[in-house]
C-alpha cells in the first residue's frame, strides 16, 4: 500500500463473504505483519468468527504510538485512516464493524487510534499496552467504542502499574493498567464502580458497564503472574522473563468480544467512503 512514508506491507486474511467485519492487527515492536499473522491467534479466531483480519506493517517494525521514548515521525494515525478507507472503498471491509487492535506498541498504537480516530471503528482491544503518559493528558475520545485489555501483573516491559517501558526505561511512560482502564470507561460514560470476578487459571476479569453508550463496556483481563507474551500462543514466542502460565487467550477473549458488537447500521453522511 502506498504511503507518504512509502510502500507498505498490508497482509489481508479475507472471510468468505464480503463486505465482512474486519480485525485490524498492529504488531509489536520489531515484529512483522507477516509474523503477527501467523503467530497472534487472531487469525483463527477471526477466521472462526465470519471476519476479515488485516495485518499492517509498520515502518521499520514499529509504530509512532505517542510516547516521549518513540522517535518515529511515521504519520500512522494517517496511515491507519487510509487503510480503513481503502478497505472499505474494496468492499472487504463492513463500514459499520471495523475493529482494531494490536500488541505491545500496536496495543499503544491503538489505543493512540480511540483519541484521535475513534469514529472509524466499532471496537478495539490491547495485549500487552498501556495509554502513553503523554498522548493521554490529551487524549479526547470523540466515539464512545468497546475496549477489551489484556495484561500481566509481572510484565517486565510495559509495567501493569504504569512508569518507564523497556530496559533502562528507553521506551518512555505509560500510565497504569487499571488507571488506563478507568479512563476508558469514563470515556464511554460507564458506571464507577466496576464488577471483578475471577476468570479461571489465575485471570480476573474487571467490566466496567452500564454505560450511558449502551454495549460500550471496557473490560480489562488481569493475567496475574504474567509477563510480556501473547497470551494463549504457547510456543509461538517465548515469555519475557516470565513463563507461560495463565490459560487465557487474548486474541479469543478481545475477537469474541467484538463478534458480540452489532452495531445499528451508520447514518448515510458517516459511513466512510461513501459518495455524497
Amino acid at each position: 500500500m502506498a504511503t507518504a512514508d512509502g510502500l507498505r506491507e498490508v497482509i489481508v486474511l479475507p472471510a468468505k463473504r464480503q463486505p465482512a467485519p474486519t480485525v485490524i492487527v498492529l504488531h509489536g515492536i520489531a515484529i512483522s505483519a507477516s509474523w503477527t499473522s501467523q503467530i497472534s491467534g487472531f487469525a483463527e479466531a477471526a477466521r472462526g468468527r465470519g471476519f476479515t483480519s488485516v495485518y499492517p506493517q509498520g515502518i521499520k517494525a514499529a509504530w509512532n504510538d505517542g510516547r516521549e521514548g518513540v522517535t518515529s515521525a511515521a504519520d500512522d494515525v494517517g496511515f491507519l485512516r487510509k487503510l480503513v478507507h481503502e478497505l472499505v472503498q474494496r468492499k472487504v471491509a463492513d463500514p459499520a464493524r471495523i475493529y482494531i487492535t494490536g500488541i505491545s506498541n500496536g496495543g499503544m498504537m491503538a489505543l493512540r487510534m480511540l483519541c484521535e480516530a475513534s469514529e472509524l471503528f466499532a471496537g478495539a482491544g490491547t495485549t500487552i499496552a498501556n495509554i502513553a503518559r503523554a498522548h493521554g493528558a490529551t487524549c479526547q475520545i470523540a466515539h464512545p467504542v468497546p475496549v477489551v485489555m489484556v495484561n500481566g501483573t509481572a510484565d517486565l516491559l510495559v509495567p501493569y502499574n504504569g512508569g518507564w517501558v523497556g530496559p533502562f526505561g528507553i521506551g518512555g511512560n505509560v500510565w497504569g493498567t487499571e488507571k488506563t482502564a478507568g479512563f476508558l470507561a469514563r470515556a464511554n460514560g460507564c458506571a464507577t464502580v466496576a464488577r471483578t470476578e475471577s476468570a479461571g487459571g489465575g485471570v480476573t476479569k474487571t467490566a466496567w458497564r452500564d454505560c450511558i453508550a449502551p454495549g460500550k463496556e471496557v473490560t480489562l483481563y488481569r493475567v496475574n503472574g504474567g509477563g510480556h507474551q501473547i497470551y494463549g500462543r504457547r510456543g509461538a514466542i517465548a515469555s519475557l522473563m516470565r513463563s507461560w502460565g495463565p490459560n487465557i487467550s487474548a486474541a479469543e477473549a478481545i475477537t469474541s468480544a467484538f463478534a458480540k458488537e452489532v452495531p445499528a447500521p451508520p447514518r448515510r453522511r458517516d459511513r466512510i467512503g461513501e459518495r455524497r
